[in-house]
């Protein structure tokens, strides 16, 4: 099997970058740095520089995370890989991560093989019974997904207009609407952060406020209320209101400079308006 490792750069921290490709050099076949307009790029070049199978493509202004991993997927299809696995900057994979998943290359109609994924700064529960091995999920995050090339071409690919977030949850549908399924393993895979994230409590339920900055909150806000209405018969509208009205909760009471991420969650649902009205 040929596997590339995908990586979306924007002002990394070099360290973290350097341990983040340790981690998974020796576990594929080759990795591919996608620069999305970072004003680090010396220091990217030196890292490059100690490595012989780093394909490097560089963009001078962020196009966002879509249009990345779409050009990491092109890139895939032309070199006639068999899977590509998409990380963030920053996560780093755990040692045994590409064997873990081998187990199920082979299983049907496997669109995407996702794992645990250990939070830095908060406690998420696994979802696993005791003793279950796999199970299919309706959607996972974009770093330490597997995804398989043959799906991927069948599928309508990343939608750029997304730019960030929420883009990972767009393919996962994509893939499920084209027959494809949404693997998790019970293997902890890799070790991540979300914004800065800690566990809180809101009318005595728990949930993680992951602290995101104003700029982030937009496009949050404005791709999920995208989503619904891309993919009417996946979600209840009245259910994605009141999971926005949890989300601004959220926020005005955990988390710092409040007003200007609720302000520009505000605009970004308004915004999703436009992307919504050229969906018809």
């Amino acid at each position: 099997m040929k596997i590339l490792a995908g990586i979306v750069l924007f002002n990394p921290n070099i360290d973290r970058l350097k341990e983040n490709i340790d981690a998974i050099y020796e576990q594929v076949t080759s990795v591919v740095l996608f620069n999305n307009g970072s004003n680090n790029l010396i220091e990217i070049n030196n890292v490059i520089s100690h490595y012989e199978r780093i394909i490097f493509l560089n963009s001078k202004i962020n196009k966002g995370i879509a249009f990345a991993l779409k050009s990491i997927m092109d890139l895939a299809i032309k070199e006639e890989y068999d899977w590509v696995l998409t990380l963030d900057q920053d996560s780093v994979c755990m040692s045994g991560l590409i064997n873990a998943y081998s187990a199920y290359f082979n299983f049907e109609k496997i669109g995407i093989l996702t794992c645990n994924i250990v939070d830095r700064n908060f406690k998420t529960d696994s979802g696993f019974n005791e003793g279950e091995q796999y199970k299919e999920v309706k959607q996972c995050i974009t770093s330490a997904s597997l995804i398989s090339v043959n799906a991927y071409k069948e599928t309508d690919g990343f939608d750029e207009k997304m730019f960030i977030d929420s883009v990972d949850f767009d393919l996962c549908i994509n893939m499920r609407l084209h027959g494809y399924k949404v693997i998790k393993i019970n293997f902890d895979g890799l070790l991540h952060e979300v914004g800065h994230g800690r566990n809180v409590r809101l009318f005595f339920k728990k949930y993680v406020s992951y602290n995101h900055s104003p700029f982030r909150q937009y496009y949050m806000a404005r791709n999920h209320k995208y989503l619904v209405y891309k993919y009417p018969d996946e979600f209840s509208k009245l259910k994605e209101a009141l999971r926005e009205i949890r989300a601004e909760l959220i926020i005005f009471i955990f988390e710092k400079n409040k007003f200007a991420k609720l302000k520009k969650r505000w605009k970004g649902i308004k915004d999703a308006k436009v992307m919504i009205a050229n969906l018809k």
